[in-house]
């Protein structure tokens, strides 16, 4: 076992999975988190996550996803719950859309396992959604849903197996760097580490006071709607689905809880909100989007939602992720605004955090994912 110390700061997301892998390496590890672990109100929440290997947002980050199937099986092995279900991912669009031919253009050059269904084999196959004439879909065979409490809770439990320590209801307010280690003040109290992991989410580098990478936290909302036929939306028989017409882009999820499936919008980029004082509330307005999809893209779900909640993410101002030393101390790891898209990911950002603990880092996510690879705002 390595004498090194090593704070996770954030124990969600990207914290659970970098305490697995810090532990498994041997590191004298601890775990801090302001709510308890896993929680539904940050980055994690909302009970269900697409897993995708067809990936128009960048080739670079397919690498990442292929790395994190791998460690998601294997988390998956030592579980006594299911938090991976290998479903496919059902990609809707219009005949040409720019997006979904990107999407299959991608699929052909890294080798992601995927069929075509043209309107009649999508009608045949997944008649739960409605179309409108000239519609087609790309399945992606390796893609799924994660249940991502439940994929939090599995990684803090295999890395307490390995020797990792856990406070939990415990806010981290200051992260203070010096020469020789990294002052971690909690509750009043201040511990010093060798090393910290900043993975704070919709938090950012907040507690940290030296000039930093800024983020800015938006709020997500997730809701909820009853459904007829509780068989149809089973996860046997509905994918995961992202879907975008002229007018609508949506994400879809099948029936977890025995009665209802989840719809979530795009990401509002208009919402910057200070994550410790968010509003949690759900408008009416909150839910237009939901309620057109629910009305009038699937059938037998109800118009009206049953339920919904407010959770909250970190971004970048060109939405790619910061997996770096800080720019004042290399004692200091960051990984933080995943933009709405790292939960699938976070095994392989476990494995890119730990690495840069042991050693210089991976100089493929170096090259992608650093601080330098792209102009980011510092103070």
């Amino acid at each position: 076992m390595s004498s090194q110390t090593v704070a996770v700061v954030g124990v969600g997301a990207m914290g659970s999975m970098s305490l697995w892998q810090l532990a498994q390496r041997g590191y004298q590890v601890t775990g801090f988190d302001r709510m308890g672990v896993p929680h539904d109100t940050s980055a994690h929440g909302a009970e269900s996550r697409i897993f995708r290997l067809a990936y128009k947002e960048g080739a670079e980050y397919i690498p990442l996803l292929k790395r994190s199937l791998t460690l998601w099986r294997e988390l998956q092995s030592t579980s006594e719950r299911q938090f991976h279900f290998p479903i496919g991912c059902l990609y809707i669009g219009e005949k040409g859309a720019e997006w979904l031919t990107g999407t299959l253009e991608g699929a052909h050059q890294h080798n992601v396992r995927h069929e075509v269904l043209d309107e009649q084999a999508l009608r045949v196959r997944f008649p739960q959604h409605r179309l409108s004439g000239g519609e087609f879909a790309l399945l992606d065979l390796d893609g799924g849903l994660l249940r991502p409490e439940l994929g939090v809770r599995a990684a803090v439990k295999a890395a307490l197996a390995a020797g990792a320590t856990l406070h939990q209801g415990c806010e981290v307010t200051r992260i203070h760097p010096h020469a020789d280690g990294v002052d971690i003040t909690c509750d009043g109290n201040t511990q010093r580490f060798d090393r910290v992991v900043v993975t704070s989410g919709a938090w950012g580098t907040r507690m940290i006071d030296a000039p930093s990478p800024h983020f800015i936290a938006r709020r997500l909302v997730g809701t909820w709607f009853g459904i007829d036929d509780k068989q149809a939306y089973q996860p046997s028989q509905f994918p995961v689905c992202i879907r975008r017409t002229s007018e609508i882009d949506y994400s879809g999820f099948p029936c977890m809880d025995g009665w209802t499936v989840k719809i979530m919008p795009p990401v509002n980029y208009l919402s910057d909100v200070d994550p410790s004082a968010v509003d949690r509330t759900v408008s009416y307005a909150d839910t237009a989007i939901m309620r057109r999809v629910a009305g009038t893209l699937l059938e037998g779900v109800d118009s009206q939602p049953v339920r919904s909640g407010v959770y909250l993410d970190g971004f970048t101002g060109d939405d790619r992720p910061v997996i770096d030393y800080h720019p004042a101390t290399e004692r200091i790891v960051i990984a933080s605004g995943f933009s709405g898209h790292g939960y699938k990911m976070s095994p392989a950002i476990g494995v890119a955090v730990a690495d840069l603990i042991e050693r210089d880092g991976d100089p493929y996510i170096k090259q992608h994912f650093s601080l330098a690879c792209a102009a980011r705002q510092v103070g």
